[in-house]
Order: structure tokens, then sequence, then C-alpha cells
């Protein structure tokens, strides 16, 4: 029996959401491509809707870069930056709820602006990895679900042009220069992110969230043994080895 109309999970907040999303991010690329940022962010909610989404998670999927991103796309001058911030963020509350600003927030790093610009990626990285195990708005399963989506859609996509890079250790770590820290920090950061999404007490008993971690982890461990490197090597690698320990 088919399902009727009235009922299918996905609505015109949807189709508003991506056209949002689609103008916020106009003009932006994946990291050393040319393909339209929005690639990533239909992926993100594509991820999350295969593994439970509402309607809200599937929209704070496609938004969950606007704070970040969104702000320098509409505003080139860095002062202006943390103002845009807050004017996407009260629009997303406005036009979607409360809810669903609350899930933007939990995917984003909140580290505070330095002279106008992000502050180092060491700070930046660690805090949100600490905010994930022990900010309150991130507690919670739905917030959880829209971030690691996002993981698991980036860490998919690493994995697949890594091993497309070429066949030996040398050609894949060429691959990471497009990252700001290069192949060991960005190893490192996803694989803490497994470990704080095990850790994150909103996780607790959610099957579906359970899974997307699980398969976080899956790709994660595949993108270090194309790297010829293992999860301990990764996680003692400096950077964010604090932090790490942390996690243990």
């Amino acid at each position: 029996m088919e399902t009727p109309a009235t009922a299918f999970p996905l609505t015109d907040r949807f189709i508003k959401a991506l056209t949002l999303a689609h103008k916020w991010h106009t003009g932006q690329y994946r990291k050393g491509t040319r393909i339209p940022y929005i690639s990533h962010l239909m992926g993100v909610a594509s991820v999350a809707l295969e593994f439970g989404a509402s309607e809200d998670e599937a929209i704070a999927a496609l938004l969950h870069d606007a704070l970040e991103d969104g702000p320098e796309n509409l505003e080139p001058e860095e002062t202006m930056r943390a103002k845009k911030r807050q004017e996407l963020e009260d629009h997303i509350r406005r036009e979607f709820d409360t809810e669903v600003a609350r899930l933007v927030l939990g995917a984003t790093e909140e580290t505070p602006l330095v002279n106008g610009r992000k502050a180092p990626w060491e700070q930046r990285k660690g805090e949100y990895l600490h905010k994930l195990v022990s900010r309150e708005h991130v507690k919670d399963a739905s917030a959880l679900l829209v971030s690691a989506a996002d993981k698991l859609h980036n860490a998919r996509s690493i994995l697949t042009d890594v091993l497309t890079a070429g066949d030996t250790a040398e050609t894949r770590a060429a691959f990471f220069d497009r990252f700001n820290q290069g192949q060991h920090g960005t190893l490192q950061y996803y694989r803490l992110l497994v470990r704080a999404y095990r850790l994150a007490p909103g996780a607790a008993g959610q099957p579906r969230l359970l899974a997307l971690i699980a398969e976080l982890d899956r790709t994660v461990t595949a993108l270090e043994a194309a790297c010829d490197l293992d999860q301990d090597t990764v996680a003692a690698f400096p950077l964010l080895r604090p932090v790490g320990e942390q996690l243990a």
C-alpha cells in the first residue's frame, strides 16, 4: 500500500532550505576542486535521511555550514563576519524555527574570531571535539546525527580522492596538501571525531545514530589503511594528542 502523500516527511520547508543553501554558498567549491560546495550539503542531507533524519534534521544538514562559511561568502570584510553570522543564525530561526537553528549551531565551530579571523586550527578542532562530548546542545541524538552525517560525507569524499590519487603512500600523502594541516592533522581529526561521537551522551541507546558512527569508523579506518597507517599511530600524532588522550 502506498503511503498517503500528506504523510511524506519532506515538505516545502526542505525546498526552501535547499534554495537558501544554494544562495548562501554560491561561488564556493569543495577544497582543491571545482565541485560546487552545495554538492556536500546535499550529500550530508542524504546521509542524514538514510540514517533516519527528520525534516528538521535534514534541513539542518543542508544549512550546517551556513554560519561558518555563509558570512565569508556574503561579506568579505573580516570585521563583518561575526555580524553576518548572527544575521544568518537569526534568519534560520525565523524561517525554520528554533529547533533547526539549534541543530545548525550544534554542527558549527563556535570558537571566537581572533583579530577578525578564524582561531588556529588546533584550537578550533580541539574545542569542537570537546563540544561533542560536553556541551549541552549537542548531548541529544539530533545534533549528533547532523554533525556525524557531515563528517561521514567528508570522510567518504576524502577516501575516494585518496584511492584515486595514486598507488603509493607518497602520492596519496601529497593529496592532503590541500588541507591546512596536511595528512597527519586531517587523519587525526577524523579518528578523534569517531572517539568523541562514541563518548557523546546523546548517542547512547540510539541504534540509527550508532550505526552512522560505526560507518564513520569503518570509513576512517579504510582511509588510514589507504595511507599505510593505523588508528593508534594516527591518534598519537602531536597536533591534537592532548585532546586524543582525554578522549581515550
